[in-house]
């Protein structure tokens, strides 16, 4: 496996254990990270990525990840996954993730995330969860206008 595949592979296996030092080792001054499925925020930079993990972070007790396909083209990696997340409610969602990156000079320079929205939701909305997730959420989209 090539290092750029490599920093993909870790960045979404080991995204739940993110530290703002390791955000900077892994992202680019000017990284990009969107949310191509809700609409959610693009961020840009190591210090706002990691903060926008931070409120997905918040709701989630623990998180484990499996690689079920990459490819790589040059500076591309496409990365599909499952994620198991475990959330504080007691919940567990299981959502199949696409992941797209473009890694420059050994950090990511943009990080693309699509998933199905209906089921994240469907997830989500089982429980108090769905009201924390909201509200969590909200409240980061208010802070970054």
């Amino acid at each position: 496996m090539s290092s750029k595949a490599e920093l993909a592979r870790r960045c979404v296996l080991e995204w739940f254990e993110l530290t703002p030092e390791r955000a900077r080792e892994w992202f680019a001054e000017d990284a990009v990270y969107e949310n191509r499925c809700d609409q959610g925020p693009s961020v840009v930079g190591p210090d706002e990525i990691y903060a926008i993990l931070d409120v997905y972070r918040q709701m989630c007790e623990r998180f484990e990840g499996r690689v079920v396909n990459l490819a790589e083209d040059g500076d591309v990696v496409l990365l599909e996954r499952e994620e198991l997340t475990f959330l504080k409610n007691g919940g567990i969602v299981n959502l199949p993730v696409m992941a797209s990156f473009v890694i420059r000079d050994g950090k990511i320079a943009v990080w693309r995330e699509y998933w199905d929205l209906a089921l994240l939701t469907k997830h989500l909305l089982e429980g108090e969860s769905g009201e924390a997730a909201t509200e969590i959420y909200e409240k980061y989209q208010s802070e970054s206008v």
